[in-house]
């Protein structure tokens, strides 16, 4: 808004020069107190390069603070997962063991079985 302001205070000097010259060759003597066209053109010229000047005086408002990165937010804990009893963690999965008893025609016989769950969290 303020260098449209300024751009048409500057075309309306350019005008002003061109109309007041016409102005002069027209003009014919006229009783006191009479306003010529090319004092009016003047005149507005004056209003509306004060209007661009006081508009540009209004330009030192504070800028936007500059801000940093802000505070770090706190990780939240990860809860650390576990197994059953005395059952191992590894690589993100519960391994347990148990002795299966097996009876058959020549006697028992204690077999070890592995297994693997998903740790609890």
């Amino acid at each position: 808004m303020k260098k449209t302001l300024i751009s048409l205070s500057v075309a309306a000097a350019v005008a002003s020069v061109s109309i007041q010259a016409n102005a002069q060759d027209l003009a014919k003597p006229v009783g006191q107190g009479v306003v010529k066209a090319a004092e009016y053109t003047m005149l507005g010229l004056g209003g509306l390069t004060g209007l661009s000047v006081l508009s540009n005086l209004s330009g030192s408002a504070p800028g936007k603070p500059i801000q940093g990165p802000g505070p770090t937010p706190t990780p939240t804990p990860t809860p650390t997962p576990s197994c059953t009893g005395d059952d191992d963690l590894v690589d993100g999965v519960c391994i347990g063991t148990t002795i299966t008893v097996t009876v058959s025609g020549t006697g028992t016989v204690a077999v070890p079985v592995t297994f693997t769950y998903s740790p609890s969290v």
